[in-house]
């Protein structure tokens, strides 16, 4: 039973026709529910975890889940999580590092709502479902990170990388599980609509942090809509590769880049947020890195910069092969640059505007004009998709 649970001054239980039910305060006999299913004779519900999943299961959002250590959902089974569930994470450093890891051949279906969106966090976080401020903070804010882990998800599709399968960052090479990539482009690895991932980010190594949702080589049979990543050490998004595409997507305070693309990602991603504080960069676009090339597509995107720090738009690396419309950049810092290395070559970009208290022409490497920035910025993404749901939208943070 879950450690989260007990003595929760928001919650209380009572043996009920020999069954534990669920009361508001303290109008229960018993404090935990773990209590309450004793004095009832129930078989306690597993609510911790780590390991491996090894048999289909569904979370419910009458329990908080606990991550213990790395936790992977193996091949063949479906873990599903229901709308408004919160599922928190213990801490850990290096291999030891707590995340849920989707395996290939392995579904996660987590179906949130706008009203019940399902949360990803750290133990540190005293949110609920039952909290006041549900699905806004509790006590943790954008800032803090580095608590857990993340969550990832690896998949059967395309990826160009030294060879069609390979291992993603963040996982040991000792874990066969973090192996990602394949021949499927229309592989299915589950669905996560309206999710919270909090505080995460947990290095593994030099230069090895976990993402808030990494995505490696995830097939178009997959749905990802409505996610939010806030206050994680690393990236926000980062998709190896794959073929999903994903829509409504957000991230508050990371510490590098919002959204990253690499080894020949061809979806789309389709109105996206990042709201940068002391973080790197809103993109980071990545090329092709084996044989296979192939072309992302971005739409209807927003970044905005943090006051009174420098913040960069975002770097197209060489190789990178793909095309970016509708882009707003907004509260950048005088400097900030958005970079199109030589080698990018198969990049285009239409309708890039940017917001700025100033005029400052931005240039490639190759030294041509590519646009200007101005005081009257317009495009970029629908933001009151991000209403209600997201953390951002209840902290007013756009």
């Amino acid at each position: 039973c879950s450690k989260s649970s007990d003595n929760d001054p928001l919650k209380s239980w009572d043996c009920i026709d020999g069954g534990c039910v669920e009361l508001a305060g303290t109008n229960g006999v018993y404090a935990s529910l773990a209590s309450c299913q004793t004095a009832c004779g129930e078989t306690p519900i597993q609510t911790e975890y780590s390991g491996q999943i090894t048999e289909d299961v569904t979370w419910t959002k009458d329990n908080i889940y606990t991550l213990d250590g790395r936790v992977t959902v193996i091949s063949g089974v479906t873990l599903t999580i229901e709308a408004g569930t919160v599922i928190k994470a213990e801490g850990g450093q290096d291999a030891d590092a707590s995340c849920l890891l989707i395996a290939r051949g392995g579904k996660l279906m987590a179906n949130g709502t706008a009203s019940m969106p399902i949360i990803f966090t750290s133990v540190a976080d005293d949110i609920s479902n039952s909290h006041p401020s549900y699905p806004g903070f509790a006590n943790l804010n954008e800032t803090q990170n580095n608590l857990w882990g993340g969550v990832l998800i690896l998949g059967n599709a395309p990826i160009s990388a030294a060879s069609s399968e390979v291992q993603i960052e963040g996982i040991p090479a000792s874990d066969a599980n973090g192996l990602y990539g394949g021949s499927n482009a229309s592989d299915n690895s589950g669905s996560l609509t309206y999710v919270q991932i909090r505080h995460g980010g947990t290095s593994i190594g030099e230069g090895n942090e976990i993402n808030g949702l990494t995505l490696g080589g995830v097939g178009s049979g997959t749905t990802l809509n409505y996610i939010e990543v806030l206050g994680n050490q690393d990236d926000g998004f980062e998709f190896f590769g794959g073929t999903v595409d994903a829509s409504n997507l957000l991230v508050w305070g990371q510490g590098d880049d919002a959204f990253d693309v690499d080894q020949a990602y061809s979806g789309t991603v389709n109105n996206f947020l990042g709201i940068l504080i002391d973080g790197d960069q809103g993109l980071e676009i990545d090329g092709w890195e084996g044989t296979l090339q192939a072309d992302f597509t971005l739409m209807n995107g927003t970044i905005i910069g943090a006051e009174g720090l420098k913040n960069n738009c975002g770097t197209f690396k060489s190789k990178a092969s793909g095309s970016v419309s509708n882009m707003l950049f907004k509260n950048m810092k005088e400097g900030a640059y958005l970079k199109v290395d030589a080698g990018a070559t198969g990049i285009t970009f239409s309708n890039i505007s940017f917001e700025a208290g100033y005029t400052q022409t931005l240039t490639d490497d190759l030294g041509t004009t590519d646009f200007d920035a101005n005081n009257s910025g317009t495009g970029g993404a629908n933001l009151s998709n991000f209403n209600g749901w997201s953390c951002a939208g209840n902290q007013g943070a756009y």
